[in-house]
């Protein structure tokens, strides 16, 4: 009998950010800020997303998806380990970054109020969450240009984990679809949290971006805010781009590998000597 193995690795990292520049995305600040921000969200926004698929794991009965379960959870922790560290490295350059993770935590609780206080509604959140991270992550290996723009120092961590957030992107689908199912109310309340989850992590990140720049004295600096706006928003931003595959999840019939990201993730496994 042939033993059932998880679809994807688990990859224990330890990078080093000691020599990390101060503005190291373009040497810009906005763009530096905007993956500050997304680091900042990281650590406690996995905990959140292993927390809660680890809630339900014992009424999975299917052994590939509990494989992939333990898999998922294993990549999860070590992104919230890895960019704690970087988190804990940015604070040397005066950058207040557990003040935003306090941030990060506030916005979190909205899920431990009476109504979202529950499994399902946890999941929801995260299987929404996974989304978004998961069409961002692969919109950034698409935009080689923009990867490298960033700085050596932090390449590598951004690549590994914008690899494995489209790994294990259909995980937490998976485990609602299987504990939860297709009907009519799991389908409404899918979309219910996906729109408030939405609302929150665009008002996290600029929020963070905003605070980041204060604290970098850079709110002046309109070149920077300019080139930056248009690099999320313009023709050719991140967010516009994502924009199509964003609004996928709200048919009733989507599936996260609906968008096979398998030979984008099989050339940058390759450019990175990662194993797969």
């Amino acid at each position: 009998m042939t033993a059932v193995t998880s679809s994807f690795p688990v990859r224990r990292q330890d990078f080093e950010f000691d020599e990390v520049p101060r503005h190291w995305v373009a040497n810009d600040p906005f763009m530096t800020h905007l993956f500050n921000a997304l680091s900042a969200l990281f650590p406690d926004g996995e905990r959140f997303f292993v927390a809660s698929v680890r809630a339900v794991r014992e009424k999975i009965e299917d052994p590939q998806l509990q494989k992939d379960i333990g898999a998922f959870i294993g990549q999860e922790a070590m992104h919230a380990k890895e960019h704690g560290n970087f988190n804990a490295g940015a604070i040397k350059e005066g950058f207040d970054i557990p003040r935003l993770e306090g941030w990060t935590r506030k916005f979190l609780a909205v899920a431990e109020l009476p109504f979202f206080k529950n499994d399902k509604v946890h999941l929801a959140a995260t299987v929404a969450l996974e989304h978004f991270t998961g069409i961002l992550s692969a919109q950034l290996l698409k935009r080689e240009d923009l990867v490298e723009q960033i700085d050596p120092s932090m390449r590598d961590l951004w690549a590994w984990h914008c690899i494995e957030e489209n790994e294990h992107k259909a995980v937490a689908f998976d485990t609602f679809e299987k504990i939860y199912g297709k009907d009519v109310a799991s389908y409404a309340l899918r979309m219910g949290i996906m729109a408030l989850a939405t609302a929150l992590i665009m008002v996290a990140i600029h929020a963070f971006v905003i605070e980041l720049m204060r604290e970098d004295k850079q709110l002046t600096n309109i070149k920077s805010w300019a080139k930056g706006l248009n690099s999320l928003w313009g023709r050719r931003g991140i967010f516009s781009a994502i924009v199509p595959e964003y609004l996928d999840y709200f048919k009733p019939s989507f599936h996260p590998w609906d968008h096979d990201t398998n030979l984008l993730l099989a050339r940058w496994r390759k450019k990175t000597g990662m194993q797969s």
